[in-house]
Formats: structure tokens, sequence, C-alpha cells
């Protein structure tokens, strides 16, 4: 059977209530910078430094109006989570309606404001249909995902929890008394057909409950909280869809609705106390590969071309092992060193397999597996900017590009607006990564002339790729943008000025915490500005 109700297609169409305002003038993720007007570049690609020496004024935060409420679209991504986690890892899914970052720079943040379209249902229906008919076709499958086993067409009992179960997760609360009415309906009126059984019929009904609005968006608007001024507070249930959505990209488990339901999601350290469950947990790991996918660029490395003629060792495996060294580095970073988030700008430490190995001129492995390992004391290939993805991905397909080298490094690790003709600004930067060429391979001369590899930033000089990163290190904007960076992709929206005293508090507690992100994350999530529609505003 595959139908979807006129109705339900309807429904599926429905726009986000409200969006927050676009961030002026920056194309990075979530990148913060100055708008019309604000701060412009000095010399030697200084850029400048806009606001008033606070951290958010160091970002130059743009004006804008107060967040709005508003419904949160899956990301392709989320939706894969999600469907995974209640179907089980190897339920199959089809293609879906892609993803966009572009003036959003994190696909979360661009989820706030996205809607389904009319061929995205079809292809809702289609991924939906195919996961749930692999998860009840068989028996051992079903009972892999259900809290219980019904044990025939007749017995509504065991369809009812099962539904109220699995529903509640998929829908991130309770389901409602006509929901559950509605669900049971479908699933024992197709179960008493001839030849059909309960499992066919729970199976229609999940098929519905996926292709739900109440299961494809994530609804968070919040009420007035008289408690708090009148101020919009997100509900318990709320507040599991969110931390669920930011923490794991995915649907809550049964352990936050539970919290959720017994009230202990109202204050912050009820919070705490499930992130910190929550970041112990491995679907955290999954969740930050797309945060570092939508930070560094993936995008411009998939689509990266590079002349087969001159870089033959080039390849799609190659590639592949470039972005998940990148994503192994931040992941160690956050979740296993659990130190200075930053000292990923000149460390020597990485992960690689031999294919990379090799072509970091690094020795092989036997047997050849992913493994940490510490770059040779005289090695100039130093930090995240250092990593093959970041090079490949801002490169042309038969030489570098300094100008869009330094454009990376200006956006995603200054939080700076980078102008398109602004050469001046982004040159220098990027000459300091030239010594790689566009595969990210190491080099001293490019057409037979010694390569210069000097420059400054903000008046600091460097000369070669370990001394950016040095002079990176230390610069003042580096960690507010790390801060801004976070906020925004556990927000879901891009952020402007109102959000300033809440950048203020994260930084000042990033800093004094050593830089540490995983601390990071929990200070957010608890954040009033996370827990209110609207972040406190200092008059």
């Amino acid at each position: 059977m595959r139908k979807v109700l006129p109705t339900l297609r309807l429904l599926l169409l429905v726009p986000a209530l409200g969006c927050s305002g676009t961030i002026s003038g920056s194309s990075g993720p979530g990148g913060p910078g100055p708008g019309p007007g604000g701060s412009g570049g000095g010399p030697s690609g200084s850029g400048g430094n806009p606001g008033n020496g606070t951290p958010s004024g160091l970002l130059g935060l743009p004006g804008g109006d107060l967040p709005t409420p508003h419904l949160h679209k899956l990301t392709a991504t989320e939706f894969a989570n999600s469907v995974h986690d209640l179907l089980g890892d190897a339920a199959p899914l089809g293609m879906v309606e892609p993803d966009t970052t572009t003036g959003f720079g994190f696909t979360s943040a661009a989820a706030a404001v996205a809607t389904i379209s009319s061929d995205g249902v079809a292809l809702y229906e289609t991924a939906t249909g195919a996961a749930t008919e692999y998860a009840f076709g068989d028996a051992t499958r079903a009972a892999a995902v259900l809290p219980c086993m019904p044990s025939g067409p007749a017995d509504q009992a065991c369809m009812k929890q099962a539904l109220a179960a699995l529903g509640r997760r998929a829908f991130r609360r309770p389901l409602t008394d006509a929901e559950q009415t509605r669900y049971l309906t479908v699933a024992t009126t197709i179960a008493g057909k001839t030849g059909n059984t309960a499992l066919t019929g729970l199976r229609h009904a999940v098929w519905a409950i996926l292709q739900s609005p109440s299961f494809l968006y994530r609804v968070e608007l919040g009420t007035p909280s008289a408690a708090d001024g009148g101020r919009s507070k997100f509900s318990d249930f709320e507040m599991a869809s969110r931390l669920a959505g930011a923490l794991w990209g995915s649907v809550p488990d049964d352990a936050l609705l539970d919290a959720a339901a017994q009230g202990k999601l109202s204050t912050p350290e009820g919070i705490k106390t499930q992130a910190q469950r929550m970041l112990a947990d491995a679907r955290v790991h999954r969740a930050f590969t797309a945060f570092v996918a939508d930070l560094y660029d993936k995008v411009d490395l998939d689509q990266a071309n590079k002349d087969p003629m001159l870089y033959p060792t080039f390849s799609t495996t190659l590639r592949a092992a470039m972005q998940h060294e990148l994503e192994q580095r931040i992941d160690d970073a956050i979740f296993s060193a659990d130190g200075d988030y930053l000292s990923l700008l000149d460390s020597k430490t990485t992960f690689v397999n031999n294919e990379l190995a090799m072509h970091y001129g690094l020795p092989a492995a036997n047997p050849d597996a992913w493994h940490q390992v510490t770059l040779p004391d005289d090695s100039h290939r130093v930090g995240l900017l250092g990593a093959g993805a970041i090079l490949v991905a801002q490169g042309l397909p038969q030489r570098t590009s300094p100008t869009a080298r330094g454009k990376f490094v200006n956006e995603m690790v200054l939080c700076r607006t980078a102008c398109a003709a602004c050469h001046a600004l982004m040159d220098p930067i990027g000459f300091g990564m030239e010594n790689f060429d566009t595969v990210g391979k190491y080099r001293t001369a490019d057409n037979n002339l010694p390569i210069d590899a000097s420059g400054a930033l903000d008046m600091m000089p460097f000369d070669g790729l370990a001394q950016l990163g040095s002079v990176l290190h230390q610069e003042p904007s580096v960690g507010p943008c790390v801060v801004a960076k976070v906020y925004t992709y556990l927000q879901g929206r891009t952020i402007n000025d109102k959000d300033a005293t809440a950048i203020d508090a994260l930084a000042t507690f990033f800093a004094g915490n050593g830089n540490n992100v995983g601390k990071l994350l929990l200070q957010t999530v608890t954040n009033d500005a996370f827990r209110f529609v609207q972040p406190l505003v200092k008059p």
C-alpha cells in the first residue's frame, strides 16, 4: 500500500512560523561580521577589529530583530539519524531534498526557514516507505524497535503501546488522544485485511507517523512564562527536542523524554544532567561530523576538481580520507583530548590512513588502519590549516588560490567579513599557506620560483604555515569566533546583536575554561539564550 492522504501532503508544505534575520555581509557558517559600514581591511591584511572590545564587539555582530518562534525542518542528516534511531541503523533510506547553507553557513540554521516542496513530499514518502518496509518486514527486526510484539491483528493493546512509544520519540512529545486514535485505526484497519498481519498494520501506521509534519519539523515555539517576566520559554518537551537536535542531530531517547515528562528540563541544572549524559553517548560524534562538514566547507571539498594530468595521485578515496582526517581531529579535540580547542591551529597531531600518510610523506602502517600520528619536528604541515581537506577545498584545478585560502581563514577562523574584492585583506593570509600546492602537498617552489610564504595578520608578521598558526592562536577574535560558530549551530538560527549578551558571557566562560569546547557545549545549552525563545538583551 502506497498512499499519502491529500491533507497530509498539504500539511507537509507548512512553512516555518518565523525566522531570525540573516547575518549581513557574511557567508561563512554562522559567520558574524560587520555589515555595510563595518570595519574594513587594514594594512598587511589586518582586517581591523570592529566593535567595543567585548567578544561580541570583536565579531562585529550585525543589527537585527529579536528571534521569533519557528519550525525547524529536519536537515537531511537529522532525518537519516532520526529514522535510524527509530527503526535501526540498517534501515535503508532513499534520497530526500538536499540541504543548503547559502546565506546561513550551517544547514541547521538554514533549516529554521526551510519548507518542504511538493516534490520533496514524494521523496519523504518513498524514503520512509523503504525504511518501514525493512523494519517491519521481519519479525526479528520489528522486535528490536518495538516495546512489544502483537500476538495477532486483534492485539490492539500491544499495537497501541507500540505506537505510543514510537510516536512519542518521533514527535518528541507524547501523542495526543486524537493522534493515538488515528494511528491505531490505521494499524488495525490494515492489519485486519485478508492476508495482512499486525506488523503490516504497524508498518503503515509508522509510515504515516514518519510523514507527519510533527516528525519532519521540530516544533519549538515556547510559551510566555509569568515567572520569567513574560519571556517565551521552551517547554520541557521542547527542550528535549532542542537538546536531541543540537547534541545528537536526532530524536530524543526515552530517558530524555522521561526527564521532560517529570519537569526536569525546566531548570539549567536538570538540563545539564541530561546534556552530560548525552555528551557521553556515541550519537554525539555522529552529530558533530555534520558540524565539521558545515564549519570547514565539506561542500567545497566535494566539488574541488584537480587536473589529473598535473595531479595523477589525487583520487576520490584520498578526498574522502582528507575529510575523515578533519572530522577525527575535531572530534578528538572536543571529546577525547578535552583541552584547548585553539591548539588545533598549531598542533602537529593528526590522524591518517596509509593513502593519506603517503600523501603527507609519512610512513605506512601495517596493517593499514586509521591511527593518530605526531608529525615530525621538521614538518611544515602544522595545524588545521595544514589539513589536506582545507588546502584542497580552497584551491583551483591547476593552481593554488591565496585569495580563497585567505577568505576561508577570515570567515571560518576569524569571523570577519571578507569582501570579494579585498585582495589586500585576504591574500597576505593565504600566502602563508603557499608552501602547499592545490592538492595539499608540500613544496618549496612554484614554476621554478622560490615561494615567499610571509605575510602579516593585524600587524603580526609570519613566515609559513607554522607561524601563521601561532599568530592565529593568539588572535583575540579567534576564541569568540569559535563560540559564535558553536552557538549558531546549537541554536539552529543565524545570530545578530541581540545575541551579544549571551555571546559575551559564553566567550568569557570559554576563555576562562581553557578554550574547552566540551565545557562550552554544556554552558551553551544551559544558558538562558538556549532555554528561551529570545535571549536577554542589555538595555
